[in-house]
């Protein structure tokens, strides 16, 4: 029986891996049924090694951090590539980092990887700082009337701002207007319902098509979108453009400086030492001819930031008003942190150095992010035959196997009290007490979240703001705690109001 394809759970029992009962090929998973699933991995199995259905397919998963080190870092050549069950039909889109494997990956990201340095950010600071004078506009409107504040909707309206700004430079009426282009596009995408779900599980795609639940319309209306963007600049440059398309339609793998900053992250990464510098260099060690990327390359790229980076960055600062609002104590240290240290430039001049005299801001955001993590797994393909640490157990080549992050970030293993929010134990005292890969909100290794600089960037600058300017309390319409749609694959609450 090929490992890699295997629907046959009983694969698994004979090699000690165990599996969540209730759950079959048909149901998969899924949705609310995954959230259950995946605390399933820390109460019923004890953080042991078990299975999950995906697609049909049953997928051997591990909940120990030391082999998530194992899997995502030190062993990476042995498992280079994502999943390939979520791998696009698309020719265009199956070219993001998402996708691509083996050189293309090394070529596109150490391609790709400048665009993220410090400075490349810098120089996007004021569109950033419109965004966020937009942003307290439209808070401002709400604030004035006592009405409660969505804040899954307007936090994701602001995300959808930055990007269309700052990936696309496209300036969008992001929260008045539902018509443009971005916003249609972001509505079709992220707007998780269960009948696009159980379509999507069940229906062939040209039925979810004829059934208009599918989202390939708005993906290619996007992409050429995109496309266009891209022949307007070519046809008349501009040096004011400064954006991340801009930015990779200059950039070439002779900047190494990209892979250095890849390698200085902040404090929010907690799994760094001189084996994972190494693993990065090996990783990205490549000499091709081809330097630049594709037109399809570089679309594909902007695709992949916009799916990649709404989502989480507008879950992790919807969840921070939603903490504050929970957790009044730690609302006013945020505001005592700011004020105390100096950082009392007019709202839209806080400045990017600023964030680093603001360590608990710093570890408040960490603690949201281990609260309200994206559930979906993380999936590596084995390229060749693994024998997963003293469990007997061998990962064959082209088997699938995943690492629930979830399941680690509530574990009493590695967190005390995880079901309590607590930002103390993010502080610079307590960071050394958190294990290794136990904290995994951007993934791990060479093949984690491209985007973390930016999109921490982003979420502390607004929170910073936020924090100055407005107080934030629960309403008889927040949620504690927090309610989610049922069996959609990515946890998606049902509402975020205080």
């Amino acid at each position: 029986m090929n490992p890699a394809n295997n629907t046959d759970p009983t694969y698994y029992t004979d090699s000690k891996y165990q599996t969540l009962p209730g759950f079959t090929k048909l149901l998969d998973h899924y949705g609310l049924t995954q959230l259950a699933t995946l605390r399933g991995f820390i109460e019923t199995l004890n953080m042991a090694n078990g299975t999950l259905w995906r697609n049909g397919i049953c997928i051997p998963s591990v909940c120990s951090a030391q082999e998530f080190e194992r899997l995502l870092n030190k062993y990476f050549s042995q498992f280079p590539d994502r999943s390939k069950v979520w791998i696009s039909s698309n020719h265009v889109t199956s070219r993001s980092l998402n996708h691509v494997s083996g050189e293309d990956w090394k070529r596109v990201r150490s391609i790709v990887s400048p665009v993220f340095t410090s400075g490349k950010m810098r120089q996007m600071s004021p569109k950033i700082s419109a965004c966020l004078t937009d942003l307290c506009a439209h808070i401002d409107t709400i604030a004035v009337t006592g009405q409660p504040l969505d804040a899954w909707d307007v936090c994701g309206r602001f995300v959808l701002d930055i990007i269309a700004r700052n990936v696309f430079g496209a300036k969008i009426d992001a929260y008045l207007s539902n018509d443009n282009p971005f916003v249609v596009f972001a509505n079709e995408k992220f707007n998780l319902t269960l009948k696009k779900e159980m379509s999507r599980l069940l229906l062939p795609k040209f039925m979810q098509k004829w059934l208009n639940v599918s989202n390939k319309v708005s993906d290619q209306f996007f992409l050429d979108t995109v496309r266009q963007i891209i022949a307007d600049r070519r046809q008349k440059p501009n040096k004011k453009n400064v954006d991340l398309i801009q930015l990779l339609m200059d950039a070439d793998i002779g900047d190494r400086e990209g892979q250095a900053n890849e390698r200085d992250n902040n404090n929010h990464q907690q799994n760094r030492g001189d084996e994972e510098v190494a693993a990065d260099r090996k990783a990205y060690d490549i000499n091709v001819a081809n330097k630049r990327l594709t037109e399809d390359e570089i679309i594909a790229q902007g695709y992949i930031f916009f799916i990649g980076g709404y989502l989480e960055t507008a879950s992790a600062l919807a969840f921070s008003a939603y903490e504050m609002a929970c957790n009044p104590t730690a609302q006013q240290r945020l505001l005592d942190e700011i004020e105390g240290a100096g950082v009392d430039a007019p709202d839209n001049d806080l400045s990017y150095d600023a964030l680093a005299r603001l360590p608990y801001l710093a570890a408040f955001l960490s603690e949201v992010q281990r609260r309200h993590s994206n559930t979906q797994p993380m999936a590596r393909v084995a390229a060749s035959d693994y024998r997963l640490g003293d469990t007997g157990i061998t990962i064959k080549a082209g088997q699938q196997i995943e690492v629930p992050n979830y399941a680690l970030h509530y574990s009493d293993q590695y967190y005390e009290q995880p079901y309590q929010f607590d930002p103390e134990r993010f502080m610079p005292e307590n960071k050394h007490k958190i294990k290794p890969y136990a904290y995994l909100p951007f993934g791990a290794g060479p093949r984690n979240c491209i985007g973390m600089r930016f999109a921490l960037l982003i979420v502390k600058l607004a929170l910073a703001h936020m924090v100055k300017r407005y107080r934030f309390y629960r309403c008889p319409q927040t949620d504690v705690p927090v309610q989610y749609k049922p069996f959609i694959h990515m946890i998606s609450p049902k509402r975020v109001v205080v």
